[in-house]
């Protein structure tokens, strides 16, 4: 019997699929400018221009507490790397929130220090640029043995030449890694735009699951008339990749939001067994951005409710820049 060309074509495909998921002919990608450092761990391998990575535990005394310093000590190759993204991941607790600043070899301060985090009491992440210029080493000082900090990702930075729209601008400064978009920025008056209108519900954090109880976000808005079509956007922090917060609107569930989930490469996506779940939970410890189409029948004139719940799933999340858009026929346009 004569295999048809397409299955001929898809045996191939899969073959080659398969080989590669066990190793064969798997070429490493080069990261010769990026380095992860477990602080959990001795670091086996580093690039050429960090020298070495150091951890000291100072004893509590009369005037502090016991605390832990990670040092990472840089060298300088001028012209290859002169500035350097820095990602810290750590446990964000009020009271215990680690401290970044940076120091010269003759002991001067180069800048901080910086307290990371917003003491939300979740898994987070926080990017810092710094220059090289003037800088020999970099401390990361956290309490007691240093638990509330896993890592760091340090990555060399280039400069290239964007360009951008006149009239709209919003290009980051720098360019994450993994493909995170930058983060939201909101505004406090609605805005028009070609039939558009943008609308922020909750410019700051929102934190659900917590001690509190508080499991649900609710946002009331007033509309003179239903739009055509609706976008939600928001931000959310320490997301179960694949059981995502929900929406509903006026009473009517429409599912899971869509989150943008960055390269699976990220040090900020831990897996974690949880109870009564056949497979390992990943959740983002970061922000991720959140979208959800509202189709416009379900909106009236009047006052409209939308709830965002995080069902099933136990693990505390925070939200953040809760923005809502509204598309109206341009000429219109009414709220």
């Amino acid at each position: 019997m004569t295999r048809p060309l397409w299955l001929s074509v898809l045996f191939v495909a899969s073959l080659t699929l398969l080989n590669s998921a066990f190793g064969q002919d798997l070429a490493r990608q080069p990261t010769a400018f990026t380095a992860y450092l477990d602080f959990t761990q001795q670091p086996t391998e580093l690039p050429i221009w960090i020298e070495r990575v150091e951890s000291q535990t100072i004893d509590a005394s009369q005037d502090q507490p016991q605390r832990t310093i990670y040092r990472i000590r840089f060298r300088h190759l001028a012209g290859l790397v002169d500035e350097v993204l820095m990602r810290v991941y750590f446990d964000d607790t009020s009271g215990s929130q680690p401290v970044l600043s940076g120091w010269s070899e003759i002991g001067a301060r180069a800048f901080g220090p910086l307290t990371l985090g917003q003491g939300l009491g979740l898994p987070t992440s926080q990017t810092v640029r710094i220059p090289l210029a003037g800088t020999d080493y970099v401390d990361i000082e956290a309490p007691g043995q240093g638990g509330v900090v896993r890592g760091a990702l340090l990555v060399a930075l280039r400069q290239t030449q964007t360009s951008e729209a006149t009239d709209f601008g919003g290009t980051p400064d720098v360019a994450d890694p993994f493909g995170n978009p930058a983060p939201a920025v909101t505004g406090s008056d609605d805005v028009l735009l070609f039939g558009r209108v943008k609308a922020t519900l909750e410019p700051g954090v929102i934190s659900l699951g917590t001690a509190d109880d508080n499991s649900a976000a609710a946002f009331d808005f007033p509309l003179q008339q239903p739009p055509l079509l609706a976008l939600l956007t928001f931000e959310v922090l320490n997301a179960d990749i694949s059981g995502p917060p929900h929406l509903l609107v006026n009473g009517a569930d429409t599912g899971a939001v869509n989150v943008t989930v960055p390269d699976l490469a990220d040090p900020a996506l831990t897996g974690d067994i949880e109870p009564a779940r056949p497979d390992a939970v990943y959740r983002y410890a970061g922000w991720l951005k959140c979208q959800k189409i509202i189709p416009g029948s379900l909106l009236t004139a009047g006052t409209n409710e939308l709830l965002i719940t995080t069902p099933g799933h136990p693990a505390p999340v925070a939200l953040r820049s809760i923005e809502v858009q509204l598309k109206y026929t341009p000429g219109a346009t009414s709220q």
